[in-house]
Order: C-alpha cells, then sequence, then structure tokens
C-alpha cells in the first residue's frame, strides 16, 4: 500500500512534501510510510478477478487506521486542526498517545467535530495527474 491509495494520505503526504522542515511532519510520515509499506494494496472497484484474500483486506484496514490516528496526532500538535480540540496546542508525544488511545467511537467524535486545516488546501485532482 501506498498514500496514494487513500485520499486522506495521499493530502497528508502533499502536505508533508511542502513542509519537509517540520520534524513532526517529517516523524509522522515516517511513521505512517512504516505502517503502509508492507501492506498489499487494496484492490480498486474496477479490478476483475475474484475477491482479495480476507487478511489482506483486514491488514489494509488495520493500517488504514493506525495511520489515520497519526495523521490526527500530527496535526493537533502542528496546529492543523479546526476548531482546535483544546485551549493549548499539546506536544507530539501527548498528540500521539490520546489519538492512540482512543477507542474507534472516540475517536469517530472527535473527528466528526474537527478538521484537519491540510485537507482542505491540497487539491488531489493536481497531485494525482
Amino acid at each position: 500500500m501506498n498514500f496514494r491509495d487513500v485520499p486522506n494520505l495521499l493530502k497528508f503526504e502533499q502536505h508533508a512534501r511542502s513542509h519537509s522542515e517540520d520534524e513532526i511532519v517529517m516523524d509522522c510520515y515516517k511513521r505512517i510510510r512504516e505502517i503502509i509499506a508492507p501492506v498489499p494494496k487494496p484492490p480498486s472497484g474496477w479490478e476483475f478477478g475474484g475477491a482479495p484474500p480476507v487478511a489482506d483486506l483486514k491488514a489494509s484496514c488495520q493500517a488504514v487506521e493506525k495511520a489515520t490516528r497519526l495523521l490526527w496526532a500530527c496535526a493537533a500538535a502542528t496546529d492543523q486542526i479546526a476548531p482546535r480540540p483544546w485551549n493549548y496546542l499539546p506536544d507530539y508525544q501527548a498528540s500521539l498517545d490520546y489519538f492512540l488511545d482512543l477507542n474507534d467511537l472516540e475517536l469517530m467524535a472527535v473527528t466528526q467535530q474537527h478538521r484537519i486545516a491540510w485537507e482542505a488546501t491540497v487539491d488531489v485532482k493536481q497531485t494525482t495527474k
């Protein structure tokens, strides 16, 4: 799997490329790359030839879920969440701990109320050409 296989990962990749001097962004980029690289590419809706193995689908889902948590931690620590979830800017490790420790429903509740700023500023159409 790579960043281009998932829209929010692609947007983050573009954000990371334009913020390569930011240590937090680059650390998150490397962490996500390490998570998704060993995972088989998810099948597209246009691929034929039978269903992929369940283990591949499970691995893809787990990788995307963990990568999403890392994205949100990076966004929180770099002040890229609107509206800000807290009255202060948390440090990166505290953000990682927070988002990695949320259960699935808690994560959904947080992400439903907030948006990541770089997702609104990256034009995916331009990046896929």
